[in-house]
């Protein structure tokens, strides 16, 4: 399997974060990441309020992605669809048929689509500044293929939604697989990380190239939004097999209780990389105001040695009364 990869990047109640102590990673060998615009969603809106009626949006027909098979030309493709030859070239910016290649993918302007619409003008939202970075991949003798990372919240306000893509290419940038994942955190501190983990059950045999993007962050609604937690009196332990064991206490240092209580546990190689990830529920997960304790204990197997790791926090708060 080749596993020689270049990186192109176009780019959740938040509590404390407890990081272990460790020494100064080394630099990540992985490429420098540029940061595109995600998709935004708009922002969050709370249970009291009623939105006005929404008209309901003209369906427009889409395109379909094809990928040619052996034996086949544009001729046989555009008769196949029931498009015109000219109009199935001139879309895909073909200038040799000749050099068409078996799995490449083109667009098929079905439905009546005979081109790029003038769409309507509107307000175009500005875009929440995050970064998809220290990716891991971790591929299995079975065949399996596991991506690890993290999305770096840029920006000083809260992010909800956050939505992670990778994308597989093989040498010559044909796409081979595709798969989208939430952040472990509901909402995204500002200037925080949150882990994701994305499975490839059946990864292809040879994948050269990946693409990993945010397709998705919104503006979080935060009234329900419980942050004074801490986590404390953590023992750690590290078996041969990879395996990290962590347990402690989470305590409420405010005034509010809190409820469905989580926590977050990534830990780290020696490049910066996340190499495991993991999320519990402490026991109780709904801790009293001033100071309630509750219990937690998580065993997390690593994709490599681990040299450091993180405890985040999240719950929301009990309603007054």
């Amino acid at each position: 399997m080749a596993l020689t990869l270049a990186l192109f990047t176009t780019a959740a109640c938040g509590g404390q974060v407890t990081t272990r102590p460790t020494v100064t990673p080394l630099p990540s060998q992985t490429p420098t990441a540029t940061i595109a615009p995600p998709t935004v969603i708009p922002t969050a809106t709370p249970d009291t309020y009623t939105p006005p009626p929404t008209a309901t949006p003209t369906v427009t027909p889409t395109p379909v992605i094809y990928r040619i098979q052996a034996g086949e030309n544009l001729n046989i493709i555009a008769s196949r669809f029931g498009v015109p030859h000219d109009l199935l070239r001139d879309i895909n910016g073909i200038e040799d048929e000749r050099a068409l290649q078996v799995g490449q993918l083109l667009l098929i302007p079905v439905g009546g689509w005979d081109g790029p619409i003038e769409p309507t003008a509107t307000v175009t939202p500005t875009p929440a500044p995050v970064a998809v970075e220290n990716v891991y991949f971790h591929p299995s003798p079975l065949g399996e293929l596991t991506i690890l990372g993290e999305v770096s919240n840029l920006s000083q306000q809260d992010l909800e939604r956050v939505q992670v893509r990778i994308t597989l290419f093989d040498g010559a940038d044909r796409l081979l697989g595709s798969d989208t994942t939430f952040t472990a955190l509901d909402v995204l501190p500002p200037e925080g990380r949150s882990p994701f983990v994305i499975f490839f059950p059946d990864a292809p045999d040879e994948y050269a190239t990946y693409q990993a993007e945010v397709i998705s962050a919104a503006p979080a609604y935060t009234g329900t939004l419980y942050r004074s937690l801490e986590v404390t009196e953590v023992a750690e332990e590290q078996t041969a097999a990879g395996l990290l064991k962590l347990a402690g206490r989470v305590r409420n240092v405010g005034d509010v209780e809190a409820l469905a209580t989580l926590l977050t546990v990534t830990a780290y190689d020696q490049q910066g990389r996340v190499v495991g990830m993991r999320t519990i529920a402490p026991d109780p997960d709904r801790i009293a105001l001033g100071g309630g304790e509750a219990q937690f204990a998580v065993d997390l197997l690593a994709a490599a040695p681990v040299v450091t790791y993180t405890i985040q926090t999240e719950a929301r708060r009990a309603a007054p009364g």
